[in-house]
């Protein structure tokens, strides 16, 4: 029977909650210091091998390993278990709380890759229950922008030629992150948290794992998501009919990513539980990315089995339903708080294939709502509808839409995206991943001026057979001499991917004033031409600017003419060092190195799709005199 003890509730010699005070804990009884460890001690852990109820499996200390990492030691240990005989250290036991003379002593939290014996490394508990109090705070999260460089031209020249301004580095994955002392791992490292994903492809699946830098393994998910269930996961309240889940030490306890039709969700163990209500929770005994302040939704979870395997077993597990959330994110352990719901972002995902006939599919999920993983995320989600849609290795156009309502400090805003691509041997799902809805998800999410609040994104996937296309050959021009304020008429030779090709004319008017100049008239596919824009002086002008586009079906014609400093589709950027200017001119051309300004442009709608582009020098001659 249970037995409320010294602020903490005993469930035989079990420890399954603590007080509000976690530096009462230093010197309770019912906790061992790591200092008094001593090799040969023997205990258990708890961890869930099958169902949702915690099990017993011995352990013995090996020895403690000081300062493993800046500030805690790790105690060594294995187990007689004839299961963890089989199976070693598993992945997803990542938590499971290690009891030595009937005191908690930490949560199992380290392995060896490739190991022939259960030996594995334990976080003591007196690092993990530091983090116990630390608070919920969500205005670090998403109020203000990171990015930063530098002002005005400058930062559009920056962003132009692709110089990185970012005052952060790059953000490790788990398999990235150097071992103790800035070594290499190879050794004792963390477990990890095997992230179960349902509903979803191998292409998706592989494409989430290197996004998240986690394991995948193909589990189970959420039940299927109706409106309700999508609504109650946008407000971060649970779904309809979900019970309350009272965590205990030993629990399984998922960071759900995705929930809905379609599911990503790594799983883990409860270390210990405190609070009044028991609404305090510390699990996996090791970062999951190290974040600190976090938002991710969390469950219970199932245990189906443990997948045994020579370089890392790992339990195969399925979330269930919501049950608070992770807030905390630090070396020693997550700390997740049942009574803080964080909404998730509801996401409609519709297919239609080749065949017109079989009609749409389309799956209901939610995603984490995060700075980093929520464009990947919602990439996945439509990498799998496309993946459905059409993997046959043949002539095939992928076309996209995304509705992505957002908000910003100028209030709720709609933003509709329309891309379509020609694949000659099949979709190439690396290239289909690189499009402009997860390039303004993440401007939106991080930029210098300030974080986007995603509210919802419809997205639809339709696949086409067929060639659709043609590609821009040689361009030459009509008139038999070029005269200031008058039309320019141009030959276009477009090809198909077989037959012949064909001559098409389009027109643009030559600038009144750009009598006795050099200009250059550039031509290209509407896919292939970025819209004007003016430099953005916030975010919703920076959106605007993303979300400006060419239709793939057209062609584009640019007059542009002499002036200071570079021209792009994207604005005129002043005051380049001249060495730039010089890297940037033409190579292997006889052309002065002269940078032109955009001067006239004009869209023509096509048929097909056009690809490629060309260009001409053309010497401008004075207006005929009236």
């Amino acid at each position: 029977m249970a037995a409320l003890y010294g602020g903490f509730w005993l469930a035989g010699d079990a420890i399954a909650g603590g007080d509000d005070k976690p530096g009462k804990h230093t010197g309770d009884p019912n906790i061992i210091p790591v200092d008094d460890i001593k090799p040969g001690m023997q205990g258990y852990a708890l961890t869930v091998f099958h169902g949702e109820t915690p099990d017993k499996f011995e352990i013995e200390v090996v020895d403690v390993v000081r300062n493993y990492l800046p500030g805690q030691d790790a105690v060594l240990f294995r187990s007689p278990d004839p299961r963890m005989q089989h199976s070693g250290i598993v992945g997803g036991m990542s938590g499971s709380p290690i009891y030595i003379e009937g005191k908690l002593a930490g949560a199992l939290a380290y392995g060896y890759r490739f190991n022939k014996d259960p030996l594995g490394g334990m976080t003591p508990i007196e690092n993990m229950i530091e983090i116990a109090d630390l608070p919920y705070r969500p205005g670090v999260l998403t109020k203000t922008a990171r990015a930063s460089g530098r002002e005005g031209s400058a930062a559009w020249a920056d962003q132009m030629l692709a110089l990185d301004t970012s005052p952060l580095p790059p953000r490790q994955m788990p398999e990235q992150i150097p071992g103790p002392n800035g070594m290499p791992s190879g050794g004792l490292e963390p477990i990890g948290a095997p992230m179960s994903i349902a509903g979803l492809g191998p292409h998706a699946a592989q494409f989430l794992a290197d996004a998240t830098g986690l394991l995948p393994v193909r589990g189970g998910g959420s039940k299927p998501s109706d409106a309700s269930d999508q609504a109650a996961a946008s407000s971060g309240e649970p779904a309809k009919g979900a019970a309350r889940h009272v965590f205990k030490p030993g629990d399984s306890v998922s960071v759900v990513l995705i929930a809905g039709d379609n599911g990503a969700a790594p799983n883990g163990t409860v270390t210990w539980v405190g609070g009044k209500n028991s609404e305090k929770v510390l699990a996996f005994g090791h970062p999951m990315y190290g974040e600190g302040p976090s938002k991710y939704p969390i469950a219970n979870a199932h245990v189906h089995t443990i997948l045994a395997s020579v370089e890392r077993s790992v339990k195969l597990s399925s979330a269930l339903d919501i049950q608070g959330t992770l807030i905390q994110d630090r070396q020693p352990a997550i700390y997740l708080r049942t009574d803080i719901q964080t909404p998730m972002i509801p996401v409609v995902t519709s297919v239609t294939g080749p065949d017109p006939k079989l009609g749409a599919r389309t799956y209901r999920s939610s995603v984490a709502d995060s700075e980093v993983l929520t464009p990947p995320l919602v990439v996945t989600l439509m990498l799998d509808a496309i993946e459905e849609a059409g993997s046959d290795g043949v002539e095939v156009v992928l076309e996209t839409r995304h509705e992505i309502l957002l908000e910003t400090s100028k209030g709720p805003r709609t933003i509709e995206l329309h891309e379509e691509s020609y694949y000659p041997r099949g979709i190439v799902r690396g290239l289909a991943a690189r499009s402009r809805a997860l390039l303004l998800l993440m401007v939106a999410l991080d930029n210098k001026f300030e974080i986007a609040s995603i509210k919802s994104i419809n997205q639809e996937a339709m696949v086409h057979y067929g060639a659709p296309v043609e590609e821009i050959e040689r361009i030459r021009v009509a008139n038999e001499e070029i005269r200031a304020g008058d039309l320019l008429e141009v030959l276009v030779d477009l090809k198909p991917p077989r037959g012949p090709s064909r001559t098409e004319k389009i027109t643009v008017r030559i600038p009144k004033d750009a009598g006795g100049e050099r200009v250059v008239f550039e031509l290209g596919g509407g896919e292939w031409v970025t819209p004007y824009a003016p430099l953005p002086g916030n975010l919703d002008d920076l959106l605007d600017n993303l979300a400006a586009s060419y239709p793939a079906r057209s062609m584009v014609g640019t007059i542009y003419r002499p002036g200071e400093g570079l021209a792009t589709e994207h604005g005129l950027v002043e005051a380049l060092p001249e060495s730039v200017l010089q890297t940037l001119s033409p190579g292997g051309s006889n052309r002065q190195a002269v940078h032109f300004k955009q001067a006239a442009r004009r869209m023509i709608r096509t048929d097909s799709i056009i690809q490629g582009d060309a260009s001409l020098e053309l010497n401008v001659l004075p207006a005929k005199s009236i």
